[in-house]
């Protein structure tokens, strides 16, 4: 863990939230077998297809996906207890302003919940998804965007 410090422990600590929930996220799009592609998509579930955009290119759909996978993450930011909300939020760009604004100007309870989820899906969720691959992706992408 290197030197010891409050923030390296927050910072750990909400990493492990954070990773939690992106398990969970996942699994949770993996189990949804109702598919935009089409069942010859050779796409196993709404994880997958949404990997496919995030590694090529987003469907006029997107926005469905996204707000899918916004609802779900809300859902386990919600149910975070205030000091899990509260490491994870100061993680986020959010916390780095406010942490830069004079103490005297800053907001005394400035954590919200959207900047939580925004931050697990730029950081986490959707990175991984760039990352993700299986044999039914690779032989999506190369069927679509191959040579």
């Amino acid at each position: 863990m290197g030197a010891l410090s409050e923030s390296a422990v927050i910072e750990r600590f909400a990493e492990a939230i954070c990773d939690r929930i992106t398990r969970k996220v996942i699994a949770h799009l993996q189990s949804m077998k109702e598919l935009m592609s089409g069942d010859d998509s050779g796409l196993a579930n709404t994880w997958d297809e949404i990997c496919v955009q995030l590694q090529y290119e987003k469907s006029a759909f997107w926005f469905a996906y996204d707000e899918t996978v916004r609802a779900i993450v809300s859902g386990h930011v919600e149910d975070l207890a205030s000091h899990e909300k509260a490491a994870v939020w100061l993680q986020t760009r959010e916390a780095q302003e406010w942490q830069d604004e004079p103490p005297e100007d800053r907001s005394a309870d400035p954590v919200r919940d959207i900047a939580i989820v925004d931050y697990l899906l730029e950081s986490h969720v959707y990175s991984e998804a760039m990352e993700w691959s299986n044999q039914g992706i690779r032989a999506y992408l190369d069927r679509q965007y191959g040579d």
